[in-house]
């Protein structure tokens, strides 16, 4: 092989974007500051390479955006998917929203739910009358539920395949206990695509960590070769993960997500 052609390789190859989950993948629950490992390797690999971050989260922008600064996080995500479906660009550690991509998915789901209004009564009623979990106000969907625990919500998941099938653009997004409604196509998977399109970085450039159900979109070789999660993650991201040989690693949250990209996107050597 030609010189020219093992720099082209490398260059195609070489990492240029990483994209993590929040909660659970970088962030441990009990709101102590993120693993100076994941700032610091980072860091690192900014000095081989121009290397973005993306969080890729169902919080709200201002959400993760109080929740950085609580937990004095050094550096910030240069882009941010938040409710799973906006886009953000972040400058100065302020969000600027994607406008056309933005003002598009609005438009899609204020049209899918209002022509779905025959959930909601069915929803309601489910909830209300069979378990213990919450009716709440959600950002992004018109009913937001929290169940008591995750066998309920394992339950309220049996419930929401058949009655869901009469429309198949809306899905139930699901983490841990609590659910939201979305659009179909419109997920981490294809925000992450978005991105990495407008960036021109390719699928084998890019890091995938995420650690739950709503992750699992992402976490696909659609949208990036290199793919993992923390041992903390759930087994069906597990399962996901490993089935496309990803690294399920042993460590949990952020140490969890440096092992894994320590050993899928190593750092050259100097």
């Amino acid at each position: 092989m030609s010189e020219l052609k093992k720099k082209t390789a490398l260059l195609s190859t070489s990492l240029r974007l990483v994209c993590t989950d929040y909660d659970g993948t970088l962030a441990e629950a009990d709101g102590q500051p993120i693993s100076d490992i994941f700032f610091e390797r980072l860091t690192a690999w900014r000095q081989f390479n121009e290397v973005y971050w993306v969080v890729n989260t169902g919080r709200t922008f201002q959400s993760l955006e109080e929740d950085l600064l609580r937990r004095k996080a050094p550096i910030w995500p240069n882009w941010v998917v938040s409710l799973e479906r906006e886009i953000w660009l972040v400058r100065d550690r302020r969000g600027v929203g994607w406008f056309e991509w933005n003002r598009k998915c609005e438009l899609m789901h204020t049209q899918l739910f209002e022509s779905v209004s025959p959930v909601w009564k069915n929803v309601e009623d489910y909830i209300t009358r069979h378990t213990k979990a919450k009716l709440v106000e959600d950002a992004g969907s018109p009913l937001g539920i929290i169940a008591s625990c995750e066998e309920e919500a394992d339950e309220i998941s049996a419930f929401m395949t058949p009655l869901l099938a009469n429309w198949p653009t809306l899905v139930a997004v699901r983490n841990s206990i609590y659910f939201r409604f979305s659009h179909k196509f419109y997920h981490k998977g294809a925000c992450l695509e978005a991105i990495s399109s407008g960036l021109a970085v390719l699928p084998p450039q890019i890091f995938v960590a995420g650690d739950h159900l709503n992750d699992l979109p992402m976490l696909d070789h659609r949208y990036a070769r290199h793919l993992a999660c923390p041992a903390n993650s759930v087994d069906e991201v597990k399962k996901k993960v490993r089935s496309q040989g990803g690294h399920v690693a042993a460590a949990n949250v952020a140490e969890g997500t440096v092992e894994a990209l320590d050993k899928l996107c190593p750092l050259p050597k100097r």
